[in-house]
């Protein structure tokens, strides 16, 4: 079995819970899971010592669950809250518990909209689709496990059901943070890598930016996991990255990078590229 972490990407923030407010002189209800929520995020578990702000999050997450929990009968796990705001959707990320958070990958958002609430359930088999067919290729043009692919879902308007021969027509957005070890790709061959990476996720219409990590040969890629993967990309191992993505009307390539200690960035003609290293 091919040990290689293929991660679906998502921020699990739980700073709804914890703003700032003037206490509120209501008191409202909690129920037993409101409370040991509030409890494990280290909060009172009685509604007149929370603020306005801490009341109204620990209400609307509850009722966010809850909507996972009725649509799909299944239980699902509270991963964290955002809150409503000026650029930001009112959003809250779970986990089935029969599945668990495997890192992150099982994440379900749960968006708040004029009419209810929406979710991305149902596309996790699609990107599950797109990761697996992305670590085999990389797993097979460098015949090794030592690299580690996470993706972060942009957009998504199309299910496993409507790819056929690989196709996801345009409709999955990702960005990808690959991470290779030096001693299967070094700094000066990463292009052409990534070229060849290029032509496969055109070939399957793959929308997204790509950015794609050196990490040197004494570096354990096993160790890396959703949680902190960002983390690696000051840490003394990194060597540098090489980055690219289809302009929107996939005509052009537009790439940038910091390798050897060098900056470039490019715009590319379709063609132009793919014939770099033909």
């Amino acid at each position: 079995m091919k040990k290689i972490i293929a991660l679906l990407a998502a921020a699990i923030l739980t700073a709804g819970l914890f703003s700032c407010g003037r206490t509120s002189t209501k008191t409202k209800e909690l129920n037993d899971w409101q409370k040991e929520l509030l409890a494990a995020e280290g909060l009172s578990t009685e509604a007149d010592e929370l603020t306005d702000s801490q009341l109204r999050s620990i209400q609307r997450i509850y009722e966010m669950i809850t909507y996972l929990n009725e649509k799909y009968d299944e239980e699902f796990i509270y991963g964290g809250y955002l809150e409503p705001a000026a650029n930001q959707t009112e959003t809250l990320y779970a986990y089935p518990r029969l599945l668990g958070a495997d890192y992150g990958r099982n994440t379900v958002t749960v968006r708040a909209t004029k009419d209810g609430f929406t979710d991305d359930y149902h596309d996790k088999s699609v990107v599950d689709y797109y990761n697996e067919l992305v670590t085999n290729f990389i797993h097979d043009y460098f015949d090794s496990d030592d690299f580690v692919v996470f993706t972060d879902v942009n957009a998504c308007d199309i299910k496993k059901s409507e790819v056929v021969d690989c196709d996801f027509q345009w409709k999955l957005g990702v960005f990808d943070s690959i991470f290779l070890s030096e001693s299967i790709c070094t700094q000066d061959d990463v292009e052409k890598f990534a070229v060849n990476f290029a032509k496969y996720l055109y070939e399957h219409k793959m929308a997204g930016r790509q950015r794609i990590n050196i990490m040197n040969s004494d570096f354990e890629i096993s160790k890396m996991t959703y949680g902190n993967f960002t983390d690696y990309y000051n840490d003394e191992h990194y060597l540098g990255y090489y980055s690219f993505a289809f302009d929107s009307l996939k005509n052009s390539v537009l790439q940038d990078d910091h390798l050897n200690e060098k900056r470039t960035q490019n715009e590319y003609k379709i063609d132009e590229y793919f014939s770099k290293y033909n």
